[in-house]
């Protein structure tokens, strides 16, 4: 088994750090805000196109950044910056075009999920949907034979590669998105459920009240990437059609959700993503 070494983890910027730091006072200051975030034009840019996505409804275009905050609100703002930001950390690696398009099927599929068959809010469900392979980056820069080591790997069981990740290397990129996730602050339950990817069929089934949300967004997480993978894989009619979970029935009794009802779910979802 390879040796552990300490992983380098990402840094929180100093605009992102200044804008917490504002959206945190009794009385946030709505201009104060949006001058911080005036020093990014990629956090600037990411809250104008939140305010203006057809799923809002607004009639017409917000090019006001004070007004685009009034209406989301600061909380859904400061979702918006911290994940904006820590996507841009990450992608000082390298190019991830490819990782951070399948991070934004699932992110779409965990929203559309928790709006239909949960209480979970749709704005944790699309940030763990972004998150929940973000180490993935952090093992290609921690790690020069990471890339190399994943193109070897036959099929998707997350449990699996976990397993080999571990033997490999000495530590996993659920460890290490765990890592980033809770050095940024971002909700515990949603850190929770990042790590305890591998372990999934064994948290599901924990019935401490406390996990609840955890294990919700962890099910809404594993349903998602299903979906996700079969989309995928739709087309590559030589790849085997292997799940990425081998326990489907945990994740959808935390959801009470019948199979009958996920797979007319999956299939209306497909259908979308294939227009």
């Amino acid at each position: 088994m390879a040796v552990s070494k300490k992983c380098v983890i990402p840094s929180r910027p100093e605009v992102f750090l200044q804008f917490a730091h504002l959206t945190k006072e009794k009385n946030p200051d709505i201009y104060a805000i949006c001058a911080a975030l005036k020093r990014d034009v990629a956090l600037f840019s990411a809250v104008l196109a939140a305010v203006n996505n057809p799923y809002l409804g607004l009639v017409q275009k917000i090019t006001s950044l004070e007004h685009a905050v009034s209406l989301l609100g600061i909380n859904r703002v400061f979702s918006i910056v911290r994940l904006t930001a820590l996507r841009n950390s990450l992608s000082e690696i390298g190019r991830l075009d490819r990782f951070w398009d399948t991070s934004e099927d699932v992110a779409y599929i965990c929203s559309v999920l928790s709006r239909r068959f949960s209480n979970i809010n749709e704005d944790d469900a699309y940030t763990i949907g972004m998150l929940h392979d973000c180490g993935i980056p952090l093992m290609m820069g921690n790690f020069e034979d990471f890339k190399s080591f994943l193109s070897n790997i036959k099929g998707e069981n997350i449990s699996l590669l976990h397993g080999a990740e571990m033997e490999t290397f000495g530590s996993s990129h659920y460890n290490l998105g765990f890592q980033v996730a809770s050095e940024w602050n971002f909700p515990k339950g949603l850190c929770s459920a990042i790590l305890e990817q591998p372990n999934y069929s064994s948290f599901l089934r924990d019935t401490c009240e406390e996990k609840l949300q955890s294990r919700m967004l962890l099910s809404i997480l594993l349903l998602s990437k299903e979906v996700s993978r079969k989309y995928r894989t739709y087309w590559r009619v030589n790849q085997p059609d292997t799940p990425i979970i081998s326990d489907m029935e945990a994740p959808l009794n935390v959801l009470a959700i019948s199979e009958a009802d996920f797979i007319e779910f999956r299939d209306e979802i497909l259908l979308k993503m294939q227009a």
